[in-house]
């Protein structure tokens, strides 16, 4: 007997043949032998192993889960004034520091002006004239189907201030029985020194007025008692100045009130009931 062959089959080295349990334990027929399929993710094709079928979709593997967190996106700001150019950044700077100190001159400048003014203003305390009525009369005062009559006013004008002197301008002189305009009168413009007084004689005429037929009655049955009662309205416009000082002009309205006409004997002559005294006039602007 060839000592070679004992009875048992000897397999080369590296083989993945098997021999199954029958045949170890003495049965005498084999199963055949099994090869396993070549695993193609430990071995390359050079290694003289087929790949598998065609018809067999390849193996997948899933990727292995990601251990980081998610990291957020990076955010690329854009580039500002302060990555841009050192000398445009340096020129505009200089431009705005400029600009600044011109606006705050400018602000000094005003503040320091309406300060002068208003302490120019109240060293200078420009006041407002005097106004009062001297004397008024009427004649052929007849008031039966229209009013005709013929008036005469005196009246003064002060100026209080001692450092200003006045300018006067566009007189207007009306004189009113309640809210009917009898007659009106301008007077030219003038001026008015420091403390000066000025005496005005405004001479009007009432010559053919119509007036309501009420207002008419109650003219008359005034006169027929001996008295009437009228208005004197005087405006203009009123300027102050001084070597150093202007102010504005304005607009005054000097309304005196209360000026009680007697007549004589029921006659239509008639004169102002004052008992020789100045009426003083309110002033308004």
């Amino acid at each position: 007997m060839n000592p070679s062959h004992d009875g048992r089959e000897h397999h080369p080295k590296g083989s993945f043949s098997y021999e199954s349990s029958s045949s170890m334990h003495g049965d005498g027929s084999q199963s055949p032998s099994m090869a396993a399929p070549p695993n193609m993710m430990y071995y390359s094709p050079g290694m003289g192993y087929e790949p598998p079928l065609k018809g067999y979709p390849p193996p997948r593997y899933d990727p292995y889960p990601n251990d980081y967190p998610p990291q957020p996106p990076i955010y690329h700001y854009p580039a500002g004034p302060y990555f841009s150019d050192p000398s445009t950044h340096d020129d505009t700077g200089e431009n705005k520091a400029f600009v600044r100190g011109f606006l705050i001159c400018c602000c000094l400048l005003l503040t320091a002006l309406f300060v002068a003014i208003l302490v120019m203003a109240l060293i200078m305390h420009p006041k407002l004239p005097a106004y009062t009525v001297n004397s008024l009369s009427v004649a052929n005062f007849n008031a039966s189907t229209t009013l005709t009559a013929d008036w005469n006013t005196t009246f003064s004008i002060q100026n209080v201030n001692d450092k200003l002197s006045g300018f006067l301008s566009g007189f207007k002189v009306d004189l009113l029985h309640k809210n009917d305009v009898l007659a009106m009168s301008y007077v030219p413009d003038f001026e008015l020194d420091k403390k000066e007084v000025k005496r005005i004689d405004a001479k009007m005429s009432s010559i053919g007025f119509s007036f309501l037929t009420p207002d008419m009655h109650e003219m008359v049955k005034e006169q027929a008692s001996g008295s009437f009662s009228l208005i004197l309205r005087i405006a203009s416009m009123v300027e102050f100045k001084s070597s150093t000082f202007t102010t504005r002009m304005s607009l005054v309205l000097a309304i005196c009130d209360g000026l009680k006409v007697v007549f004589q004997n029921k006659t239509g002559n008639g004169e102002l009931d004052n008992g020789g005294k100045p009426i003083s006039c309110q002033l308004y602007m």
